[in-house]
């Protein structure tokens, strides 16, 4: 499991600070039960935080995530890498102080002086996977491919009743 990173996201957009990093995928238990267990110890997925306060003392947290993981390919049932490349913007904000309007281009994220990032980056991941996750259809990947023509055929339900007939 990976250790939580715990920061006071208030004090990091009005200092401006950023941050980045790395995670081990296999070491985000929530996310890698929903990757069927295939998660790899090469499935890594990268991060930067950047903290900003604009002209009228708003409070931004930027965040960029680039995940690459292994998953199952729904179609074929074979591994399949799975690219995420995120962004999200957050305005810091206390539960009663903001009116949300869906024209907003960012999130709501509440102030706290200990928010867990890893947890944040995890819960933004799991949000964003597909739910059948599917290679694209290309000539590079004929055998997925080849998987889906077939499965165009069905059997007659009927059939084996055929034989039970006497003429």
């Amino acid at each position: 499991m990976t250790t939580p990173l715990f920061i006071d996201n208030l004090s990091f957009a009005k200092k401006q600070e950023s941050l980045s990093g790395i995670l081990n995928a296999a070491n985000c238990e929530r996310l890698t039960t929903l990757l069927q267990s295939n998660a790899k110890s090469n499935d890594k997925i990268s991060y930067r935080l950047q903290g900003e306060t604009n002209s009228v003392a708003q409070h931004f947290l930027h965040l960029a995530i680039d995940a690459n993981l292994t998953t199952i390919c729904q179609r074929c049932l074979n591994e399949m890498t799975l690219e995420l490349p995120l962004e999200f913007d957050y305005m810091l904000s206390d539960i009663g102080d903001v009116e949300v309007d869906e024209g907003d281009d960012f999130d709501h994220l509440n102030i706290s002086q200990s928010m867990d990032l890893i947890a944040l980056i995890e819960d933004e991941i799991i949000t964003a996977l597909p739910i059948a996750p599917m290679h694209e259809i290309s000539a590079e990947n004929s055998q997925c491919a080849l998987k889906v023509a077939s499965s165009g055929e069905k059997p007659n339900p009927f059939a084996a009743l055929k034989g039970l007939i006497k003429p």
